[in-house]
């Protein structure tokens, strides 16, 4: 069975930008793994501080491997600091 993830993240204003590096690299890296179907990230157009990530797995070994990986746990290390609140997460059967 496939899994969506969206997440739903407030970053501090002073962050947008260090952010949107670090979210794209994020994204590079894992959408080249096995089994990630999807990795979008979208910044929301009322609130530059704002950010969505849309990920589709083809199941959810999938999931828990991209969630095990060194590239995952360097990017929630790098961005925590960066909160204004604790993200919003959400996981679908697709």
């Amino acid at each position: 069975m496939k899994i969506v993830v969206v997440i739903q993240v407030s970053i501090k204003k002073v962050e947008t930008e260090n952010f949107s590096k670090l979210a794209k690299s994020m994204a590079d890296e894992s959408f080249s793994e096995k089994g990630c179907l999807t990795y979008k990230i979208s910044k929301s157009l009322l609130e530059e501080n704002e950010f969505l990530f849309y990920e589709k797995y083809e199941n959810a070994e999938a999931l828990e491997k991209h969630n095990s990986s060194v590239h995952f746990k360097k990017f929630i290390n790098s961005i925590t600091p960066m909160l204004t609140q604790e993200p919003i997460i959400e996981k679908f059967d697709a």
